[in-house]
Parts: structure tokens; sequence; C-alpha cells
């Protein structure tokens, strides 16, 4: 895959975004500080770069099958040692540049149907104000039928000593040994994150949490940074990933739960959503930096 790489700059703040590799971002960096872990130079993965978009869907669909309706559906698996397919088809397609400036870049791409019978179009856009990075990412579904949609974003950021992240979580999706939610549990299960807890934990962490207002703060002492996190109102999940013995960390804001599309549960549950033709999701998430330590 030929690679290209597109640089916006808005006061203190650089980035570089991968338009041919998801969209990703390879690099968000504050006064030459990264910000998300970086992307090694030439990489195609997505799974390697700092940030990328979760459209259609947000993390995993049970061997890929589901109904919707008289409709049976089986879509492939798209990672490496994965299971299940997951995060969508966003982050695995090259996107088209519609639009770019200085500090600003929109970009979208069109799904045909194929194993995913829908047709739908994806957009992302990415504005950097000075301190801060805004992702507004949508999904509109231009088939003849009802699609189910999620939505979400997907950044990595440094483990360093003493890495934190502070959070309002009511619940988590406790899961099966294949990272599918089976059981709600109180969201302190894992951390204390309500009062600010460390992000490096013995167990893998791969769990979606409940009751998220929509405001997390991370702090990252090794980077001398204080973050904040904050989604729109249809980001009201939040993915933790924090795998052992690894470098990096995830907070992920998501519109849905592992497996939505196959849970009996009501949406405000599952947060499933299922668009008619012509309908559209939105969601909007912003990092900002609010401490530094020059």
């Amino acid at each position: 895959m030929q690679q290209e790489t597109i640089s916006l700059a808005d006061g203190e703040l650089t980035l570089e975004l991968l338009p041919r590799v998801g969209a990703a971002v390879a690099t968000l960096r504050y006064q030459g500080r990264e910000v998300l872990r970086p992307a090694p130079p030439g990489t195609t993965d997505p799974f390697e770069t700092a940030a990328f978009v979760l459209v259609p869907f947000a993390n995993r669909i049970e061997h890929g099958r589901f109904r919707v309706g008289e409709r049976e559906v089986a879509i492939e698996r798209n990672a490496p040692g994965q299971a299940h397919p997951l995060h969508g088809h966003g982050w695995r397609r090259p996107w088209r540049v519609d639009s770019l400036d200085r500090g600003r870049a929109a970009l979208s791409f069109e799904h045909a149907p194929d194993s995913w019978p829908w047709r739908y179009a994806a957009a992302q856009t990415l504005t950097l104000r000075a301190d801060s990075l805004e992702v507004a990412v949508s999904v509109e579904n231009r088939d003849s039928t009802p699609m189910p949609a999620g939505l979400g974003w997907h950044p990595y950021f440094h483990k360093g000593p003493g890495a934190t992240l502070k959070a309002h979580l009511e619940g988590v999706w406790l899961t099966d040994g294949e990272m599918l939610p089976v059981r709600l549990a109180h969201g302190s299960r894992f951390g204390q994150w309500s009062r600010g807890d460390e992000v490096a934990r013995p167990e893998l962490l791969d769990h979606c949490h409940t009751g998220w207002p929509g405001v997390a703060e991370i702090l990252l002492p090794q980077e001398r940074l204080g973050l904040a996190l904050t989604a729109s109102r249809a980001l009201r999940w939040l993915h933790l990933y924090s795998p052992p013995g690894k470098d990096f960390f995830c907070v992920e804001p998501v519109s849905q739960m592992p497996n939505a599309v196959n849970r009996s549960a009501p949406p405000a549950v599952t947060g499933q959503k299922l668009l008619a033709p012509g309908e559209r999701l939105d969601a909007r998430v912003t990092l900002s930096v609010v401490k530094s330590d020059k």
C-alpha cells in the first residue's frame, strides 16, 4: 500500500495522519512531546498507529453473524489472531481527503454492499485548536433497508510509570474467554477509576464500561502531560484496554457495547442503533491538554 502522510498544526499541537491506513493518526505532539503512542515510520498496520475511528460498529461481533429482521448476515474476520470481526471497516480502508488546511482535515469513504450487505458513507473530520484535537465521525445509511450502526474512537496512550485514568463508570461488562460480554458488574471491578487509578494492571483489561457521562481525565507523568477526554452524547460507553507487559493503554469512547447487535436487551443497555434509510449517526470526541510541565 502506498503511504501518504498529512500534517496538521495549530498552536503547540501537531498531528500526522495516514489517509490510506484507515485515516489513522500517526502522531499527535504537544510542544514536541508525544500525546499518543506514535506509529513507527512506514507502518501499514492500524494496530501500530496512534488512533483510529471505529465505523460502522465498535469492538466485536460474535463470529461475524447476526440477524436484522429476516436477514441473516455473516461477515468475515478482519484481524489476524482474532476469532471475531472487530472495529468495523473504516480502520481497514483507505479514506478520501475531501478538504485540507493547516489545522483541519476532512475525509470520507463509501462502502458498497458485500458480506456487510448495506451501502453506507462514513466521514471523519479532525480539527486542531491550539491545545486540543477534535475528531468528528459519522455514518449514513445509503441503502434501502435499516442498517445496524455504531461509532467510536480508539486512541493509544503511553503506559508509563504512574499513568492514571479518572472517570465515573457505573458498570463493567465481564467477559468470557473470547472477550465477549456475559455479565454486568460494578464499574470499580478492575480499578478505582472514580478517584483516579493507575492503568497498569497485572491482568488483561479489555472491557466495556457503562454509565460514563462523557468526561475522563488522563495523567501521563512520564510525558509530563495531563489530558481531558470528552465525548458527545452518542458515546456513552467507555472501553478500556490495557494489556499486561505492553507500553500502551486505550481509553475508547464508543456508542455501543461489544456484540451489541446480538444482544436482546434494549438499546439503552446495549447502545445498538438501527439506522433507517437516509439516517445518519454522528459522534464527536475531543482530547485536550489541560496540564503541561515544561
